[in-house]
């Protein structure tokens, strides 16, 4: 008699789509007697209408993968389907499943038949050939699972791998050499999948419209070679798809950016989480400061595509002064965004064991954030959390990011000044979405600490964005005098030659910057600027 599976995938937005289903149907799905089927939903839908429909479809078995992010959607779900189909077995997986996690997921929750930590593939293969005779409990007993034929299979033919979401997602390799201690992958080792047969499923995407990958490669360019190799693969074979990759700026080789510089479509995430070497050391990252900042330096300097730099708040021996100074340096590296993150101690990882010994106090529900540690105190974490609220505000907002490099933040004094105005005004960050309120306050800060190059670049904003030139905060709106820019962009030249388009100049100081009007091209602002 055939036994139905129902995998239930609660992912965090419509867009995503979890891997964890095709690669188990890819190692199992071959398992004799098995009808596979599968709910997918995300964290914001109605739980009570995912465990009704689950329990229409009647299965002998339920499996999930549990995240930090839809965790406690999940655990409503799966109590709520317990009550309605009683006789099912539960399985679940994921990194939420990882150490000692496991057995507190069986201890807490009784619906739970078996945790599996780790790669389980093909121990949930081995599963569902013993099914349905399987003592309750964790599998395997001792430590992470290793899948070991992983580096063999091509996930992307299975019938459950979704492309026709935003994007995709996809390895090459799997583990990772750094050794960070707050990482889940910190103790799980390095395997890379061939060139021949990332190739080989990167034309079956390819052949399906896929337009967007991002890679789950903890460190694409470790080692360097490889992704040279990669990139130069993406290059010449798949030069329409953005790949999304996450890269450690000191493994850098003059391959390497050679590949890079050319890139038609990419995607940066360069993770150094902090500069401060102790801290470095404390983490077990060991990262040469110098080779670090050299590679952001290269990385911020190419322009085919943006780099977004991931820091790290509440790290162990890191001080609120030595985030300040990260920032600022980021800053002055001038990268296109600085994502500035709170520590999320991670079930399983090294830290997890050693948190007390640094005097790590974390929230004990998801996303288990750090609250306060040894040298980095409450009050503190609540003022680095601001911190990356204004950052994302002004830093990474792409109008208003060249004027906050030229306030020139370029030490952690800096950087705490900029913030501590703007707790003082008084103004909740959470809700400052409005972009003019932003250059309003932009406008305050340079009357309170002027800086020519910053006033100029704010009244560039100012035109472009369309606000009334009668409120122009700093220069003076003149008419166009000299002659006109030739060699224009093919786009630019309807504008110039149209009758209603009126050439004017902005001056401020030893600042000049010329625009070009027109309701026709542009309804607000200026449709066209030079300088």
């Amino acid at each position: 008699m055939t036994k139905k599976f129902l995998f239930l995938s609660v992912n965090s937005s419509y867009s995503h789509s979890s891997l964890a289903l095709p690669m188990l149907h890819n190692a199992a799905g071959n398992i004799h007697g098995w009808e596979w089927q599968c709910i997918e939903c995300t964290a914001k839908e109605d739980y009570a209408e995912i465990a009704a429909k689950a329990a229409e479809m009647q299965p002998d078995l339920l499996g999930c993968t549990l995240y930090i992010f839809n965790i406690g959607a999940v655990l409503d779900i799966l109590s709520r389907f317990h009550a309605l189909c009683p006789q099912c077995v539960i399985v679940t997986g994921g990194p939420e499943c990882s150490g000692d996690a496991a057995y507190q997921l069986l201890e807490n929750h009784t619906f739970i038949n078996n945790v599996f930590r780790g790669e389980a593939e093909d121990l949930f293969a081995e599963y569902l050939k013993k099914f349905p005779d399987c003592e309750r409990g964790v599998i395997p007993s001792d430590g992470n699972a290793i899948y070991t034929d992983w580096m063999t299979e091509l996930p992307v033919n299975d019938c459950f791998f979704r492309t026709g979401k935003a994007f995709v997602q996809m390895e090459t390799s799997r583990g990772c050499p750094m050794g960070c201690k707050y990482c889940t992958s910190s103790n799980i080792p390095l395997r890379m999948k061939e060139l021949s047969k990332v190739e080989k499923e990167l034309e079956i995407l390819h052949s399906k419209g896929v337009k967007e990958i991002r890679l789950l490669d903890r460190t694409f360019n470790f080692p360097s070679w490889r992704g040279a190799a990669l990139l130069k693969l993406f290059r010449e074979k798949f030069a329409d798809i953005e790949f999304h990759l996450e890269i450690h700026p000191q493994f850098l080789d003059d391959e390497m950016k050679s590949e890079l510089e050319i890139a038609p479509h990419l995607h940066i995430e360069a993770g150094i989480q902090s500069f401060d070497e102790n801290v470095q050391r404390a983490i077990g990252r060991n990262s040469r400061k110098e080779e670090v900042v050299s590679g952001i330096k290269f990385l911020a300097s190419c322009r085919n595509f943006e780099t977004h730099v991931d820091l790290i708040c509440g790290l162990p021996e890191q001080t609120l002064d030595s985030v300040l100074n990260d920032a600022a340096e980021l800053i002055r590296l001038k990268v296109d965004e600085i994502q500035l993150e709170t520590l999320k101690i991670l079930h399983g990882t090294p830290l997890e064991k050693e948190s007390a010994e640094h005097g790590i106090i974390y929230s004990p529900m998801p996303p288990y954030d750090v609250m306060q540690t040894e040298r980095f105190s409450a009050s503190e974490i609540l003022y680095a959390r601001k911190l990356s609220r204004v950052l994302d505000l002004f830093h990474n907002h792409t109008a208003l990011r060249e004027v906050f490099r030229k306030l020139e933040l370029f030490s952690g004094a800096d950087v705490r000044r900029f913030l501590d105005f703007m707790l003082e005004q008084q103004t909740d960050l959470k809700q400052l979405s409005d972009l003019k309120k932003r250059v309003i306050y932009l406008v305050e800060f340079l009357k309170k600490y002027p800086s020519d190059a910053a006033a100029f670049e704010i009244s560039k904003v100012w035109l472009a964005q369309g606000y009334p030139l009668t409120e122009l905060p700093f220069g003076e709106i003149r008419r166009f005098e000299g002659v006109l820019p030739t060699n224009l962009p093919a786009e630019t030249e309807a504008l110039f030659a149209h009758r209603e388009t009126r050439f004017q100049q902005l001056r401020y100081k030893n600042f000049v910057m010329n625009f070009a009007v027109n309701r026709h091209f542009k309804l607000n602002g200026a449709a066209f600027i030079w300088e």
